[in-house]
């Protein structure tokens, strides 16, 4: 009841004014959650409801880029042409649905609509991460935009204008994927190039250029591996692919145009003791793996990664303290 009262109370303030005029001293959207229409496809929009009434930000999807922007530097996109800041009041209660509705809803009806004019959108970018403390990895889940706009100039129904030197639209979070969990999945190589090993898990790939003198057909002593660090030579790779990847490109000594790469992550370099350590474990590998009594076939490379962290933009993610990349049998 009491909504509905405010509501009938803001109607007759507005129908009360002689020239139809009303002023507002700012916006109260910072502290309400963002939704977006159009993800995807031309008519991108992001906007916030408070109740009545809307607050929408028309500007391009990609101003909302997962990468962090530096300190000091937001990202910037003037008010002008098709990037359009709109501040609605309607008659009832607005929800999505109203919104992003390709075909206007005969009720709630806009009773007054502000268009901006001139102004700047700010977007200052940070990343967004889950930490697994027992295992020390990390995860990045998405992106939080914050926006802030700057000396916006609003028409009103009125045909007046107002001015805002700061308006806190808030926060516009995204998602990102997750990358895949490669556990389980084959190592593969390029020919017998085993300096080159890799996995693929559909637009993913993970993939390890590394020094192959750490795969040799002797037998490790036990807690006594082969170990080296990450480093230029030593480099693991996450990619990400806008379409399902296969071997054929992996191995390409030719850079081929499809599919396009979306995201590479690279692995930080070591330090001896501390971190981006390299652990290859070597055991005879036999025609009956449970008996060693018949013939031997080959020998078996396990690769562990100690503490590794990936980066990229500016942003990482850590592996964990250990992560298995997995094992492949050199045959004799």
């Amino acid at each position: 009841m009491k909504r509905f009262l405010g509501i009938f109370l803001l109607l007759l303030t507005l129908n009360a004014c002689d020239d139809g005029d009303f002023d507002i001293e700012s916006f109260n959207f910072s502290d309400i959650n963002s939704n977006q229409c159009n993800s995807g496809v031309s008519g991108f929009f992001i906007y916030k409801i408070n109740a009545v009434e809307v607050l929408l930000i028309q500007i391009p999807e990609s101003s909302f880029m997962n990468q962090v922007t530096e300190i000091g530097t937001p990202r910037t996109v003037a008010i002008t042409g098709n990037n359009k800041v709109i501040y609605r009041i309607y008659d009832g209660t607005v929800t999505t649905g109203d919104i992003c509705n390709s075909i206007p809803p005969a009720s709630p009806i806009v009773v007054e609509e502000w268009n901006a004019l001139s102004g700047t959108i700010e977007i200052v970018t940070t990343v967004n991460k889950t930490i697994d403390e027992t295992l020390n990895s990390s995860v990045i889940t998405g992106y939080t935009h914050n926006v802030i706009l700057r000396n916006v100039n609003f028409l009103k129904g009125s045909g007046k204008e107002q001015l805002f030197q700061t308006l806190t639209y808030g926060n516009y979070v995204t998602s990102v994927t997750q990358p895949a969990n490669f556990e389980g999945f084959t190592i593969k190589k390029c020919g017998n190039d085993y300096g080159f090993i890799y996995k693929i898990s559909g637009k993913q790939s993970l993939t390890f250029t590394v020094d192959e003198t750490l795969f040799q057909p002797v037998v490790t002593p036990d807690n006594s591996p082969r170990t080296t660090l990450m480093s230029d030579d030593n480099r693991l790779e996450l990619n990400f692919y806008d379409d399902n990847v296969n071997d054929d490109y992996v191995c390409s000594s030719v850079p081929l145009a499809y599919p396009v790469l979306q995201q590479k992550w690279l692995s930080i370099n070591g330090e001896d003791g501390v971190s981006g350590i390299i652990e290859v474990r070597t055991f005879e590998e036999y025609q009956v793996p449970t008996d060693n009594q018949s013939p031997l076939v080959g020998y078996r490379q396990k690769v562990t990664l100690k503490k590794v962290t990936m980066t990229r933009n500016n942003v990482s993610f850590k592996l964990g303290d250990v992560y298995e990349f997995g094992e492949f049998v050199i045959p004799l």
